[in-house]
């Protein structure tokens, strides 16, 4: 990132990894308040404002690098994101369809969108939100297990049922809103 001859912020290599530049082992577990120092020493060495005064390639090249160490900082802070990001180093892609779950697990997911439809006050959709937080952080669990023994067709599965599980989330926040505007 710095040149260790000159002092000066070198071009950014978009394809950095990102477990890489924020000093991390490539694996799923990580300590989020040891991503986050991280994040925020380096951004300290590159943020543009200390170099408002260098040339304008530095200047440049200080807010690609922020830019960058952002959005490495932004998805392996994210559970998902992550996984995503994990099998994409590993050559793989996210399914593009619902083929990779079971018919039982679609069908509990269209409960709970009903049951989220039908609540009609906060304390429900609380219980509900909890559950769903409680079901992330297991399935986060799972996720874990399944990279350390490269079982990425389950990897896929388990991060298809995350990203539903999230959709639930974000409708019950939005219904939250609706009854405290009501």
């Amino acid at each position: 990132m710095i040149c260790g001859d000159c002092g000066s912020l070198q071009d950014v290599d978009n394809n950095t990894n990102y477990f890489e530049l924020l000093n991390f082992p490539t694996k799923f577990e990580l300590q989020a308040s040891e991503l986050t120092q991280r994040f925020r020493q380096l951004q300290a060495r590159v943020h543009p404002d200390k170099y408002s005064n260098k040339t304008t390639r530095e200047q440049t090249n200080s807010a690609d690098w922020s830019s960058l160490i952002n959005k490495a900082y932004k998805t392996l802070a994210a559970p998902v994101e992550r996984g995503q990001y994990m099998l994409q180093l590993e050559g793989e892609q996210m399914p593009q369809d619902n083929s990779a779950l079971n018919t039982a697990f679609l069908m509990a997911m269209m409960e709970r969108n009903e049951e989220v439809e039908e609540a009609d006050d906060s304390k429900a959709l609380d219980q509900l939100y909890e559950q769903i937080v409680q079901e992330l952080a297991d399935k986060a669990n799972k996720l874990t297990a399944q990279f350390k023994v490269k079982d990425l067709a389950a990897v896929k599965q388990t991060l298809v049922e995350m990203k539903y599980l999230l959709s639930i989330q974000n409708s019950i926040k939005k219904k939250q809103q609706q009854l405290m505007c009501n």
